[in-house]
C-alpha cells in the first residue's frame, strides 16, 4: 500500500484559513490575558475624578447662568428700588 500526498488547492486553501484562525485565537487569548493583568485605577480615585469633575461643571454652567440672567436682575433690581 503506498500513500501519496498531494497539495490541492483545497488542502492549501484550508492550511491558509487554519492559520488564519489560529492567529486570530491567539490574539483574542492575548488580549483577554493582557485584560486581566492590567492595573485597574482604585475605586476612590475614580470617583474623585468625577465628582472633581462635576463641581467643576456645576460651577462653570453657574458662572454662565449668572452672566446670562445679569441683565435681567440689574433691571428687577432697579425697578425694586424705584417702586420702594
Amino acid at each position: 500500500m503506498e500513500y501519496r500526498f498531494s497539495l490541492t488547492p483545497r488542502l492549501i486553501a484550508l492550511a491558509i484559513f487554519s492559520g488564519v484562525a489560529l492567529l486570530v485565537l491567539l490574539f483574542a487569548l492575548g488580549y483577554q490575558v493582557g485584560q486581566s493583568m492590567a492595573e485597574r485605577p482604585a475605586p476612590a480615585v475614580a470617583d474623585n475624578a468625577a465628582s472633581r469633575a462635576r463641581q467643576q461643571l456645576k460651577g462653570k454652567i453657574g458662572g454662565e447662568a449668572a452672566a446670562a440672567a445679569a441683565p435681567v436682575t440689574e433691571r428687577v433690581h432697579a425697578a425694586q428700588k424705584a417702586a420702594q
